[in-house]
């Protein structure tokens, strides 16, 4: 495989499936302010991004996969605070992703260093590793890989993505259980890691505030 094509491929796929403007800065805060623990309110949002509430909770809307709490507060996109199998762990607040791909580029977005607890989808056997927001380093099993699928168009990404995104022990394994999943693809770590970078890189580029919600959690 191409992994630079695949890549470029990928990453545009993902883009398309948030084509509302002004996506990239709603993300970005929402998972800054997600990373802190707590649940997070379309107020929160609107005085950080200084948007109309009434537009905040529009993009929402439109972020058909959007987790809220009885109040109506944000619990999770991507990052939650809802347990999922991918424990991503930040200044030890135990939070979680809805996938694999997720815990190796949202340390870039929130600038933090995660560690990361799954299992393989296979065997059910513990993958761990650290990720920073440039390098990831203490990969258990040294051999672990990940699948990924060409998203198709559509807003609800965790139907059409997370889903089919885990974590494995190995390579083989994981090529085993792709023969019974079309369409998938599996890459090591490290390469799927370089695919997150190229991920944030673009939803850091698409932002018209760089620093918005800011870098500091307390």
């Amino acid at each position: 495989m191409d992994l630079a094509h695949y890549t470029d491929e990928l990453v545009t796929r993902l883009m398309m499936a948030n084509r509302s403007e002004g996506f990239a800065d709603l993300f970005v805060a929402l998972l800054r302010e997600l990373a802190r623990g707590r649940p997070v309110s379309p107020a929160t949002l609107a005085q950080i991004l200084d948007w109309p509430l009434e537009r905040v909770a529009a993009a929402l809307h439109e972020a058909v996969s959007t987790e809220r709490d009885d109040d109506g507060n944000v619990v999770g996109y991507g990052l939650t605070l809802r347990e999922t199998v991918h424990a991503f762990e930040i200044d030890g607040r135990r939070l979680y992703t809805w996938c694999a791909f997720d815990t190796l580029f949202f340390p870039a977005l929130i600038n933090r260093t995660a560690h990361v607890v799954s299992r393989c989808a296979a065997t059910g056997a513990t993958v761990s590793l650290t990720v920073t927001p440039t390098a990831i380093r203490e990969v258990e099993p040294a051999g672990a890989a990940v699948s990924l699928i060409m998203p198709q168009n559509t807003t609800d990404i965790r139907h059409a993505f997370c889903c089919h995104v885990h974590f494995f022990a190995s390579a083989t394994v994981a090529r085993d259980w792709a023969t019974k999943h079309p369409g998938i693809e599996i890459l090591s770590v490290q390469d799927a890691f370089t695919v997150g970078r190229e991920r944030a890189q673009g939803l850091l580029r698409s932002t018209r505030q760089r620093n918005v919600g800011g870098a500091d959690h307390e």
